[in-house]
């Protein structure tokens, strides 16, 4: 069930739609990796959208997890399922999609955590193992270069993906791109500590790149590098 159409990125990239947030879809050379997979339930919608390119779910190779915020990680189980596809996020939440450690509510406020936990619930996936424990830098085995970078503030083990060659950046939720589309930080709701969170973008000014991905947003392709300096020497401290 495909309720939008697939958003092309660049060669051999594209998003779709899934439960609460964008799946970003790699290709190169036949293998699909995917960044993030959606709340509990999207698998159809993933797989209508990889159909739509003439992909099919048996070529997924690798669910990279932005980080484990149930919108992100919830539809890892039932897509992972029986097809052997790899796991991989930051080490720091490895534990939390391997069901060792709680889920915790994305919801910063406690009464509005509390209320919204039996909904959240509905949506939440099941513990898969983790095959790559992510650190900064990593770069994942992928027909082209795709370079770990660590972004924590938003959640711990927050990361971006860097791909050089296709000079794009896969923000996760690291940064917000709206009112009258504009590039923001992080949603303040449901960002742990949104200062270190402003500190870590810093550090993509050193990346190559002209398009930015999120996961809630149309992708940014006006002058993002110029957009976000402007933004993170607004929020300077």
């Amino acid at each position: 069930m495909i309720f939008s159409n697939p958003v092309p990125i660049t060669d051999g990239a594209f998003q779709i739609r899934a439960i609460g947030a964008r799946v970003t879809v790699l290709v190169e050379d036949g293998e699909v990796l995917l960044v993030d997979a959606g709340f509990r339930g999207s698998l159809g919608m993933i797989a209508g959208g990889l159909e739509a390119f003439g992909l099919s779910t048996d070529q997924i190779r690798r669910v990279v997890v932005t980080h484990a915020h149930p919108d992100h990680s919830g539809g890892l189980g039932e897509l992972v399922a029986g097809r052997g596809i790899a796991v991989a996020v930051h080490r720091l939440e490895a534990d939390i999609i391997e069901g060792t450690a709680p889920t915790r509510s994305p919801l910063q406020r406690e009464l509005l955590a509390t209320m919204a936990q039996p909904i959240l619930t509905r949506f939440m996936g099941s513990p898969v193992p983790v095959d790559d424990h992510l650190e900064d830098g990593d770069t994942l085995p992928f027909g082209i270069e795709v370079r770990v970078v660590h972004l924590p503030g938003h959640t711990p083990g927050s990361i971006a993906l860097h791909l050089p060659e296709r000079r794009v950046i896969i923000i996760g939720d690291a940064l917000q791109y709206k009112l009258a589309w504009r590039l923001s930080p992080p949603a303040a709701g449901v960002t742990q500590r949104p200062r270190e969170a402003m500190r870590s973008l810093e550090k993509l000014l050193d990346l190559d790149f002209d398009t930015i991905c999120f996961s809630h947003f149309p992708p940014l392709r006006d002058d993002p590098r110029e957009a976000l300096r402007t933004l993170v020497e607004r929020h300077a401290t």
